[in-house]
């Protein structure tokens, strides 16, 4: 049975969701779809990235990954990537640039036939899609290798030995601000120094392996399931506590 994951920002108030499955099943039969999630904010590609990137190797490959975020931003273009295994269909929006890093080596544009007639959500080509990858179809059948997308990069940390200065990237559903400084990055800017955590008006001198290493209301540093630094507030948010934001900067800095 075909596996496929839908990320969205179509939320689930409106009948969009309920329209983009339908046409699925419409087209390929029962399938089993999974909702990751559908409050992606609007038209935000780097939550979707992010998203997406943490969560797509814990599935089988094999899997079709649907994310459905910023169609406006589309081109009136489906791009179908490959990476690992796993199938990502999108809208030529930037989004797998910065769910990837860079754009994957595998990225189709979906032939033109595939979309013709289609309304705003896309969801009939969509469809199809999914049925030709569902009965083994290679996207080269229905498709052409491309280079020309729409790509952008994301911040990068700007390091040195015993200073890392890295950016918000998430908050999460808990107010956690999940930060682009990897445990390996940590590992060798920092090492086994004495360091400081300096997020906006919160500090840290330590790594901990849970939230509930430090007292409830206290800031807490981590390296979450995805590997990046999390600040949180342990039984708190730090989004407000600590006024944390998307884009804004995290250092880390030897003692």
């Amino acid at each position: 049975m075909a596996l496929i994951t839908i990320t969205s920002d179509l939320g689930t108030r409106d009948f969009y969701l309920a329209a983009l499955k339908g046409a699925i099943i419409t087209n390929t039969g029962f399938v089993n779809i999974v909702d990751v999630t559908h409050t992606i904010k609007p038209f935000d590609i780097k939550e979707a990235a992010f998203t997406v990137k943490s969560m797509f190797r814990y599935y089988p490959a094999g899997t079709i990954h649907i994310i459905h975020v910023n169609s406006t931003d589309g081109k009136d273009k489906l791009l179908l990537a490959v990476v690992d295994g796993h199938y990502f269909l999108t809208f030529d929006n930037g989004f797998l640039s910065l769910a990837f890093e860079k754009m994957p080596h595998q990225t189709y544009e979906v032939n033109a036939e595939l979309l013709e007639n289609s309304s705003l959500l896309y969801e009939e080509a969509i469809g199809k899609v999914v049925n030709l990858l569902v009965k083994e179809f290679q996207p080269s059948d229905f498709g052409h290798l491309t280079t020309e997308t729409i790509n952008f990069r994301l911040m990068q940390p700007i390091t040195s030995p015993g200073s890392i200065r890295g950016t918000i990237i998430n908050i999460d559903n808990y107010g956690n601000a999940i930060v682009n400084i990897t445990r390996a990055m940590f590992d060798q800017f920092i090492g086994d120094k004495r360091f400081s955590v300096l997020a906006n008006v919160g500090t840290s001198k330590e790594i901990s392996k849970k939230y509930n290493d430090v007292d409830e209301g206290e800031m807490v540093c981590l390296f979450n399931a995805s590997g990046y630094l999390e600040v949180a507030i342990n039984k708190g948010k730090a989004e407000n506590l600590l006024g944390l934001k998307i884009d804004a900067p995290v250092l880390v800095l030897a003692d």
